[in-house]
Order: structure tokens, then C-alpha cells, then sequence
């Protein structure tokens, strides 16, 4: 890497945010970057216009956190086990995301339709990942939204699989609010769905959560048949049938099983 795009780097770094954690990353970044493969507490002090006694409390924080350790127990500071551990994790994950995705876009490509992967965070669905099927018709969500779990294909499989004591607290607590005309908002309805979707595992979404869209869903089962995550397709109901979606099931069971081999024991 050359030194002008380090000095990018560092100008970037600095531009956002001059509190604690901004210029903790600012050493870690400067550290990690030089060229020189270690430097001393004097070059990062001046190298950031830091004064020495702030430069000193952070690499100090720093080294007691593993984000950074003294070059053979010397004074040239260089980067700590832990944070090569982190560096590790996140090429392994990124790494991982790479297939998984390419999972969904493989389904896509066999379907024509939207897949996307949800899971329960803070009692709603969240998108983690989602592949648009290319259509001049077509749904559009990003990454990282958010849909309730009582009205979502997703949210329903995810739901009628949980133990019953689990499940029950999650029904006790969340509003079975209406979303559409199609939207089951009475708990015992609700509840008798969720087992047939458990004996099933498979949940439709019919018009529940958006008008004019429908989905299909079902688990991606880990280690002992336990799971966290769903698969679905979604569709606008103007182009394609529930009865449509269900002719994908086959396809769709078998990406939800290459999903779970993304995923460590």
C-alpha cells in the first residue's frame, strides 16, 4: 500500500469523529498501515497531532485490550493478537457471505423471483441478505429491513417452530396489529396457523404484510434440527399464485440446506 493511501486513510479517519473511539481507530489504522512494520509511540503522537500523554493512554488501552503490543516487549508498538484474531474473523465471514449469497442469487436464476434470508431480531423479522428477481413487476426491500413476525412468511415459520413456552411469550408480547385486509390478527387463528406450519414447515404470506405481495417460506435447519433463520421468496400477486410459489418448494429446500453448511456447527 503507498504511503498517499495511507495518508488518505488517516485524513478519512480523522474527518469522522475526534472523540475517544476516533482516535483509538486512528492509531489502530496507522499502526496497521505503516511501513515501516512497527513505529513508536513519538511517530503516532506526531503523525496524528495527538499530544503524548493522550497518544500514551490510548496505545496503553489499546495493548490491554490485544488491539495492539510492544514489538518483542520493546518500545515500537505494533498490532496485538487480538486484534489479528478479529482481522481473521472478518475474512472468514466475509469470505462465507460470498456463497451464501451466491445461494440466494442461484435461486433466483431457477425461480424468476425475489429470495431473500430473514431472521428474529428485537421481536421482527430483519432481511440479512436478499436477491431481486428481474422484473418490471417486482417487490423491492433492502438489506437490514424489518417486517413484524405475525404477518411475514418468514416470521410465521420462524415462529411455529419455536418451543411452545418461547412462542407463547413472543405471542404474549408483540401487538397482532393490522397490516392489510388479508393480515391474521386474532391470536387463536394465529396459533392454529403456526401449527399447521410446523407440521408443514412451510408458511405462506398471502397479501398479510404488504398489499399486493405474496411469499413462501421455510427454515434453514442447523445442528439438531434447530434453527434461526428463514428462506423465502416473495412475489407481487398481480404476476404469480400461491399455488406458483409452492411448485418452488423443492428449489427452495434445497438452497435452505446449502445455507445451513455455510454456517459452522
Amino acid at each position: 500500500m503507498t504511503t498517499s493511501m495511507n495518508e488518505k486513510r488517516l485524513e478519512t479517519a480523522a474527518s469522522n469523529g475526534s472523540g475517544t473511539v476516533a482516535k483509538a481507530f486512528q492509531i489502530i489504522q496507522y499502526v496497521t498501515s505503516s511501513a515501516r512494520h512497527s513505529v513508536t509511540v513519538s511517530e503516532i503522537a506526531e503523525e496524528l497531532s495527538l499530544p503524548r500523554p493522550t497518544a500514551n493512554r490510548l496505545i496503553s488501552n489499546l495493548i490491554k485490550l490485544g488491539m495492539l503490543k510492544r514489538d518483542g516487549g520493546g518500545t515500537r508498538i505494533i498490532e496485538g493478537d487480538e486484534l489479528l484474531h478479529i482481522a481473521g474473523d472478518v475474512l472468514e465471514g466475509a469470505a462465507s457471505r460470498g456463497p451464501r449469497h451466491e445461494i440466494l442469487r442461484q435461486l433466483v436464476i431457477d425461480t424468476r423471483e425475489t429470495a431473500n434470508v430473514g431472521a428474529v431480531s428485537s421481536g421482527q423479522i430483519v432481511y440479512l441478505d436478499r436477491v431481486e428477481a428481474i422484473w418490471p413487476l417486482a417487490f423491492r426491500l433492502d438489506v437490514g429491513s424489518r417486517v413484524p413476525l405475525h404477518c411475514s412468511a418468514i416470521g410465521k415459520v420462524l415462529l411455529s417452530n419455536m418451543p411452545q413456552a418461547q412462542r407463547r411469550k413472543y405471542l404474549d408480547a408483540m401487538t397482532l396489529s393490522r397490516r392489510t385486509d388479508n393480515t391474521i390478527c386474532a391470536r387463536d387463528a394465529l396459533e392454529a396457523e403456526l401449527d399447521n406450519i410446523r407440521d408443514t414447515g412451510v408458511a405462506f404470506d398471502n397479501e398479510e404484510c404488504f398489499e399486493g405481495v405474496i411469499g413462501i417460506a421455510v427454515p434453514v435447519l442447523f445442528k439438531q434440527n434447530q434453527h434461526s433463520m428463514g428462506l423465502a421468496l416473495v412475489a407481487p400477486s398481480a404476476r404469480q399464485t400461491l399455488e406458483g410459489l409452492r411448485d418452488f418448494l423443492p428449489a427452495m429446500k434445497t438452497a435452505a440446506a446449502n445455507l445451513a453448511k455455510c454456517y459452522p456447527d
